[in-house]
């Protein structure tokens, strides 16, 4: 993850002679006053790697980072948000277990605050990772993208909706893709009739459209995401790259054109190209 310094301003004041507070997002206190602004600088400690929009990434040691949860002075109805957040996708990490397409869940580092170990992912982000380093060879992309499929399969299996599906959320961990940052999930009971929520919410299936972009960012070697939510809209032929000849481009088109109904049948489609192509091979 890309570190993100953001400045939050929060302005109660009705006139101009009444205080504004700004938040300059870090962790140690320290507040001051300038006219009628107060700071209060909320400094990263050292170990400090990465802030996303629920909390701050620590670095613990070679294999291990810390997600704590963000924290502001004097608003306490926020701080028990962020908490909420790390707590629920601890709860995400616990139900769905070791998985090898999803960053390794070490456990919870403080109860009190609800922060949470996890592995520390040495080769980056999917994104970062693609800038700096050569196309693999087509087996290893082909690899790469069954993991991701069936890796979302398998969280949808486990009744979770990860709802930020982008190349950046995907770590490369031992040489190898991994889903991490359940940091705005939606999490369903066990026994919950996922087709139905599908049916219901088309939202749920922005999902399958962030799948697609990931697909063709590891095929084509090329790094893309179609903000849906920017948009407000599904996106059209003028939005998004040239697919033909692309590994996979039959299963990238149907994810971006809504075509799939949830990830259940994602996943046949794209288990049926898979053994199709298996015969292929094997007769040829």
């Amino acid at each position: 993850m890309e570190l993100e310094m953001q400045e939050h301003c929060q302005n109660d004041a009705e006139s101009s002679e009444e205080t504004v507070t700004v938040f300059i997002d870090q962790i140690i206190i320290e507040q001051e006053s300038v006219s009628n602004m107060k700071i209060v600088h909320l400094k990263q400690p050292p170990s400090c790697i990465a802030i996303g929009y629920s909390g701050y990434i620590c670095k613990a040691d070679q294999n291990t980072i810390i997600k704590h949860p963000r924290y502001h002075p004097d608003n306490e109805p926020y701080n028990q948000m962020y908490r909420d957040m790390i707590s629920t996708e601890r709860q995400i990490y616990e139900r769905l277990g070791s998985h090898k397409g999803i960053i390794p869940y070490l456990g919870v580092h403080d109860h009190s605050t609800s922060a949470i170990k996890l592995a520390y992912a040495q080769q980056g982000h999917l994104e970062s990772y693609i800038h700096y380093h050569d196309m693999p060879s087509e087996s290893i992309r082909a690899s790469w993208i069954e993991t991701i499929v069936e890796t979302f399969w398998y969280i949808y299996s486990r009744n979770i909706l990860h709802q930020d599906v982008k190349p950046n959320k995907i770590l490369v961990h031992d040489d190898s893709p991994k889903v991490s940052d359940f940091g705005n999930p939606e999490i369903f009971a066990l026994d919950a009739n996922m087709e139905a929520i599908y049916m219901k919410d088309s939202f749920s299936r922005v999902d399958i459209l962030g799948i697609g972009c990931i697909i063709y960012s590891i095929a084509a070697w090329r790094t893309f995401w179609y903000d849906y939510f920017e948009q407000d809209r599904w996106p059209e032929s003028k939005d998004l790259p040239v697919i033909s000849g692309l590994l996979y481009e039959d299963i990238v088109r149907k994810c971006w054109s809504d075509c799939y109904e949830n990830m259940q049948s994602l996943y046949e489609d794209f288990s049926a190209v898979t053994s199709t192509d298996m015969s292929s091979a094997e007769e040829g």
